[in-house]
């Protein structure tokens, strides 16, 4: 119990130290072509939507919205040439929020389409433990459509759901991309590190009503494969039950490389329960130290 609770300790230790990454609120309320471009129209003014509904912070605000919004909003579309610079003017301020227009100078280049999509094992040359046919349902692009960063993010999502439901819960893929300037495509090959398939070995759970413990136990049991997203959906289901706090990635999972197997440690108690659970605890003495 001692090192479980000083898991939970440190994690909430880790939530109440983290800075606040805001800063001064920052509202675009335009952005302002300066000068001409070649991206298309559309998806000019989708970008600008997009913007100037968004809210940004800190001092590196305009950096993010030239990287993400402009940058990351044209990648989405197939433009992987892109130049681009802003600048900003104050309209109004106050100590915590400014409002502004960017002015941008924007050159797309040409769009580019996805030629193919790859999969290779990076562990080893041993078959990847699925199918290419099965792997490739779960990229959201097609042969011929416009490349979208966006749409490889989701392809990133839907590969690492589906291996953290087959006990696979060290699975990391890496999207890499090889760019035909000549014909304007470009091939996604996924490397793909699966690590081992683990199986669920002890099951505790601290701070949990029995009636969720049931169910949560129905849910997952010893000897089965370790599927993660049993876990998220779990505490997906029983979001307005749960400590705010409690997240499904903060399960402790302690493996056993030989048997395969991953112990699970759920600890639901809020951050608040913890504390005032080790306050109503004595100190230990310190025999060590003695008045003389």
């Amino acid at each position: 119990m001692l090192a479980q609770t000083s898991w939970k300790s440190e994690h909430c230790q880790r939530l109440a130290t983290a800075s606040d990454p805001q800063g001064l609120e920052v509202v675009v309320d335009d952005l302002v072509l300066d000068g001409t471009t070649d991206v298309a129209e559309p998806v000019w003014k989708e970008i600008v939507a997009e913007t100037k509904a968004g809210t940004f912070f800190g001092d590196t605000w305009l950096d993010q919205l030239r990287e993400v919004n402009l940058l990351g909003g044209l990648e989405n579309h197939g433009y992987l040439r892109v130049e681009a610079s802003t600048e900003a003017k104050v309209i109004s301020s106050s100590p915590a929020l400014e409002h502004v227009v960017v002015y941008a100078r924007l050159r797309g280049g040409p769009q580019y389409t996805l030629s193919g999509v790859q999969f290779r094992n990076l562990d080893s040359e041993r078959h990847l433990a699925f199918s290419a046919e099965e792997l490739r349902t779960l990229i959201p692009l097609h042969e011929g459509d416009l490349f979208s960063a966006e749409k490889v993010r989701e392809a990133i999502a839907a590969l690492t759901r589906h291996y953290d439901a087959h006990g696979y819960i060290d699975f990391v893929p890496e999207p890499k991309t090889e760019i035909d300037d000549v014909h304007q495509q470009v091939a996604l090959v996924m490397s793909l590190q699966e690590g081992l398939q683990f199986r669920f070995g002890n099951i505790e759970i601290i701070g949990l009503g029995s009636t969720l413990e049931k169910e949560l136990r129905s849910q997952i049991r010893t000897g089965d494969d370790l599927n993660f997203q049993l876990i998220v959906d779990f505490y997906r289901d029983h979001k307005s039950e749960l400590p705010e706090e409690v997240l499904p990635q903060d399960t402790e999972l302690r493996r056993n490389i030989k048997e395969r197997t991953a112990d699970a440690l759920f600890d639901f108690r809020s951050c608040s329960q913890l504390q005032n659970l080790e306050t109503s605890i004595p100190p230990v003495p310190n025999h060590s130290a003695r008045a003389w």
